[in-house]
């Protein structure tokens, strides 16, 4: 399993997460510090991860900010320079971006 994930959760997903760990931190074999630590970790986590891409002449020229791997599409060409297809069988030139270190990322 990935050491960094991303999830999205709605506001009733938090307050139920919330209330589901406060209850094992009441339990006599619960380990307080990790569950106040993940609760910290939640309550301050960003909505959503703060992703920059630069593109110059239709073309991607660098991303930042992704604490994840990115795939990047390309679409122009015809399908000679399209070697790829994306997961709607479409004709594309695949690339891949690495997590960007500066933010935690790791691939």
């Amino acid at each position: 399993m990935a050491s960094e994930v991303w999830l999205g959760f709605s506001q009733s997903e938090l307050q139920l997460l919330r209330q589901a760990l406060s209850i094992c931190a009441r339990s006599d074999t619960a380990d307080r510090d990790v569950i106040n630590r993940l609760v910290k970790k939640i309550v301050n986590a960003p909505p959503h991860p703060d992703i920059t891409i630069g593109v110059h002449g239709g073309v991607v020229q660098w991303i930042l900010g992704n604490p994840f791997p990115i795939r990047i599409c390309d679409y122009d060409g015809d399908d000679r320079d399209l070697p790829d297809m994306d997961e709607r069988g479409q004709p594309c030139s695949m690339g891949f971006e690495d997590a960007d270190p500066a933010v935690g990322g790791s691939v």
